[in-house]
Order: structure tokens, then C-alpha cells, then sequence
């Protein structure tokens, strides 16, 4: 590869490295401005919105508007989405510690039951963004087939793990991302994984 090649190489990671910076600051942005509660889910879907269609190949969209139509445009849906997985989550987690702290013997077994449970759990959350922004389905279908993706293909959930164990432990290693393009980063990866294997069919419109 000739200085020519090498120049237009790092200006293309470059330009990468600063979309993935800017959508972590929009997302921040507008987590705040949605007083952080209620802004958090429909941040984060907008900016999946945003990484679905890089993975797309639309590379030159404009990324404010299109984060900020996401934003506005499934405001409800996915708080509504987001707060009924977050109770879940939850309740998953209460039901555990109730289960480990009893010495009853049955109590205990219980808990690892409960432990799977919230395996899967995890491993969903790491498909609702994706599945929210690639397809059109009633509220509570989502988290149906997020849940489908995580149990039914689970060579697919060991690459979701892997990619976001590998994200944090980048976080882990280099701080100052988090703030910077932590968010970013995490949906890049999973929606980047999540599409290879996504149907078209059903498909949001793009």
C-alpha cells in the first residue's frame, strides 16, 4: 500500500472514530434533555437507528436528523418498552435474592432457576435495540422475538456476549471512552453483529 493508500485509510477510520464520538454525545445529550428517565430508552434507540443505517451502507446520512426523527418518532413505544423490561429485570432479580437468602434446600434450588432466567434476560437486552430498530412490531412483539433471537439462535447470542465482553473490556482498559464513545461503540458492535443475521423481511423502513 502506497502514502496515498495510507493517508485515505486512516482519514476513513478517522471519519469512523469521530461518528461513533458524535453519536455518543447526541446520545447523552438527549438522554439529559429527556431528564435522563425518560430520555435513556428512546436515546439509545435512536442511536441504534443511526448505527442500522451505517451498517446499511448509507454512510452519509445525516446523522442528526436522523437520531433526532428516532428520537421523536418512538418516544412512547420504546419508554413503554424499556420500563416494563426494566421492572422485569427487576422482579427477576428481588425473586433471586429471596430465593438464595432461605436455607431451605428447595428455596435454593429454585435460585438457580432463576439464575437462567435472568442469563436470558441479559441476553435479550443485548437484542431489543437491534430487533426495535430493524423491524415494525406492536410494542410488547419486540421483546417476543428479542427473546426468540436469544433462545433460538444461540450461536448468534454467544457473538452478542462476546462482542459487548469485548466493548467493556476495552471501557475497562481505557476509561475516557465511556464518556466519549462508550454508548457509541456498544451499539456499532452489536448492531453490526445483530444485522448479519437479521431477515430482511419485516424489515423497518431504512
Amino acid at each position: 500500500m502506497g502514502l496515498e493508500g495510507l493517508v485515505w485509510k486512516f482519514y476513513h477510520i478517522s471519519e469512523a472514530i469521530m461518528k461513533v464520538m458524535y453519536i455518543n454525545l447526541l446520545w447523552i445529550a438527549f438522554t439529559i434533555t429527556g431528564l435522563g428517565v425518560f430520555g435513556i430508552f428512546p436515546a439509545t434507540a435512536a442511536m441504534f437507528a443511526v448505527t442500522r443505517k451505517w451498517m446499511l451502507g448509507e454512510k452519509d446520512i445525516p446523522v442528526f436528523r436522523t437520531f433526532w426523527d428516532a428520537y421523536k418518532s418512538e418516544f412512547i413505544q420504546i419508554n413503554i418498552l424499556g420500563y416494563v423490561l426494566s421492572i422485569l429485570g427487576i422482579v427477576l432479580y428481588v425473586d433471586l435474592r429471596f430465593f438464595q437468602t432461605s436455607d431451605l434446600f428447595l428455596f435454593q434450588a429454585i435460585s438457580f432457576l432463576f439464575i437462567a432466567f435472568l442469563f436470558i434476560y441479559f441476553v435479550l437486552l443485548l437484542f431489543i435495540f437491534p430487533v426495535f430498530v430493524h423491524f415494525k412490531y406492536k410494542t410488547f412483539d419486540y421483546i417476543k422475538y428479542s427473546l426468540v433471537m436469544a433462545v433460538g439462535r444461540p450461536l448468534l447470542s454467544i457473538l452478542m456476549m462476546i462482542g459487548c465482553i469485548l466493548v467493556l473490556f476495552i471501557l475497562k482498559i481505557m476509561p475516557a471512552l465511556i464518556l466519549f464513545a462508550g454508548g457509541g461503540l456498544m451499539s456499532v458492535v452489536l448492531m453490526w453483529i445483530s444485522m448479519k443475521s437479521f431477515p430482511q423481511k419485516n424489515a423497518a423502513e431504512s
